[in-house]
């Protein structure tokens, strides 16, 4: 069973998780009356916290059944899904929430992400979707140039059991794209005004947007660099 914070995706940064998803959970002012479905659910903090505010209906999406299992041991209803096919029927939620996952959706899906996340809420449904980098991001991580070549870094860099990993998720389909393979390239970035574009073509309408809001290495409060939040409803 994996490590429930390395599905947040921020390594060992918990603070910062906790922090983030806070800030969501406030800016959304939830009621139990909500039908919340967060995409990219990560450790399930958002759904935990939504069902302590007594929200009935709450679900969350993550990639691979390896870690909706590791989530839904938790009690939470967790369930299989990719931004651009999520297995629920049209004007189903009222708050949807898709934080730090569409900058990893290559932008020749953004277009159907965005429509997709359109199709399941009902009008005037509050959308957050967080952490777009206005512009490209290095990774930080090495650009290999094949599938082979990041596979032996990762058994030299990272261990057998990284190794591993990979190769699993290379060979089930899990892994939907070559990570650490031209990585700096995957980061989907966007200026805030071609990303409302983008969103208004498929049916959101921008009530405000803001840079995103994290910790800095102190673990004090901090505007980050080159990432915006925003705050959308369905038309």
């Amino acid at each position: 069973m994996r490590d429930l914070h390395s599905l947040a995706g921020r390594g060992p940064f918990r603070r910062t998780t906790a922090f983030v998803n806070k800030r969501i959970f406030d800016e959304l002012a939830f009621r139990p009356d909500d039908r919340f479905v967060d995409i990219g659910c990560g450790n399930g903090f958002l759904l935990q916290a939504a069902r302590q505010a007594g929200v009935r209906t709450a679900i969350g999406f993550n990639a691979t059944e390896e870690e909706v299992a590791a989530v839904r041991a938790l009690g939470l209803d967790v369930r299989q899904g990719l931004t651009d096919s999520i297995p629920l029927p049209d004007s189903f939620a009222s708050v949807v929430v898709c934080n730090s996952v569409l900058l990893l959706v290559p932008e020749a899906k953004m277009a159907n992400s965005l429509r997709e996340i359109s199709r399941i809420c009902e009008k005037n449904a509050r959308v957050w979707l967080g952490e777009i980098p206005r512009v490209e991001e290095g990774t930080g991580l090495p650009v290999h140039h094949s599938i082979p070549e990041m596979l032996w870094w990762l058994l030299r860099e990272r261990g057998v059991r990284s190794f591993l990993g990979m190769c699993r998720r290379l060979l089930t389909g899990a892994q939907r794209g070559p990570v650490l393979v031209n990585s700096q390239a995957a980061i989907f970035c966007a200026a805030p005004e071609a990303f409302i574009r983008m969103a208004r073509e498929a049916g959101l309408r921008i009530e405000r947007h803001f840079p995103h809001q994290t910790l800095d290495k102190n673990e004090k409060s901090c505007l980050h660099a080159t990432r915006e939040d925003y705050l959308f409803r369905k038309e």
